[in-house]
């Protein structure tokens, strides 16, 4: 690891699951910054059996000897995480819970927070799938300082990623992730040595999104309603969670891959054209073909296996 001519910063990292994880490994290798304490969410139970699960950055601290804190959105709590660790810097992402303003403004260089877009566009807690949703080619992310008001901080830094025409909701997470780990040391040092002037955000560009935009009943495939382009950023988004669905041969279909097509214009919305190896199906507008998907009660298998097995 390089050295570098300072003392560490005393810093509290705040997250969850692998999202947080990618990034607190990479500042806690990194010898500008001390990781005094983990904030994390409390354990919840996980799978069929409901196993009581701690989240990755618990079991990160566990293993590397961090103290961890569980705030349970308890404003207490916060003031005990501040005696406790006395940060003066604290790094927040994919996290989930509200922190009080009183705790964000304790340390020294503020509280900074990592977004999955280009701020101030789809402030909130779906912010890559709704970018697909909307069929952005390109998104990014924005580093903040942190204040009470949902992701409306002064930005601080802003790297913008292409969308690729492929991209799910998975790859594209995965990607950001792995960007954010690589520049944020670097940020955080600059703004930690004054080499960083804070720019407001437009309130008046903002848009928002939410967790209820990616609900259960909003992806279901109506090939009646939808276009092409519709259905394909609905199965892109979507995956992992909840993941596209739609009523084919009168059973529950989850729908995994598809491409948008232009070429069966006689097909109408809802009308099939099939073989042993393609289906391909009319929407709204151009046609879609359907390329991997999930009977329900069965694996995921690719057309040619569904029309074959049904």
């Amino acid at each position: 690891m390089i050295e570098y001519p300072m003392e560490r910063i005393k810093t509290v990292f705040i997250g969850s699951n692998w999202e947080s994880l990618d990034v607190l490994k990479t500042l806690n290798k990194n010898n500008r910054f001390e990781i005094v304490g983990l904030i994390t969410q409390g354990d919840k139970p996980v799978g069929r059996k409901q196993i009581l699960t701690p989240t990755e950055v618990k079991k990160y601290g566990l293993d590397n000897n961090i103290p961890v804190f569980i705030t349970e959105a308890n404003e207490e709590k916060y003031k005990d995480a501040i005696e406790l660790f006395k940060p003066e810097l604290v790094v927040c992402i994919a996290f989930g819970e509200i922190i009080p303003e009183f705790f964000l403004e304790y340390p020294k260089f503020g509280a900074i927070n990592i977004h999955f877009s280009i701020l101030p566009k789809y402030r909130g807690a779906v912010p890559i799938q709704m970018a697909i949703l909307k069929g952005e080619t390109e998104t990014g992310i924005t580093v903040t300082k942190m204040i009470d008001k949902m992701d409306a901080g002064p930005i601080l830094s802003i790297f913008k990623e292409q969308i690729k025409d492929d991209d799910t909701n998975q790859s594209l997470r995965e990607r950001l992730v792995a960007i954010s780990a690589q520049i944020l040391p670097d940020i955080l040092d600059k703004w930690t040595k004054g080499k960083i002037k804070e720019v407001e955000q437009d309130d008046t560009l903002a848009t928002y999104c939410y967790k209820a935009d990616i609900a259960k009943e909003n992806a279901q495939v109506d090939f009646k309603t939808h276009t092409a382009e519709d259905i394909d950023h609905m199965v892109r988004a979507f995956i992992p969670w909840p993941v596209a669905w739609t009523i084919l041969d009168e059973q529950r279909v989850k729908i995994f891959k598809v491409r948008v097509l232009d070429v069966f214009n006689e097909l109408k919305a809802g009308e099939r054209l099939e073989d042993r190896k393609r289906l391909v199906i009319g929407t709204k507008y151009k046609q879609i073909e359907i390329l991997e998907l999930q009977p329900e009660g069965k694996n995921l298998m690719n057309v040619g296996q569904y029309l074959v097995g049904r």
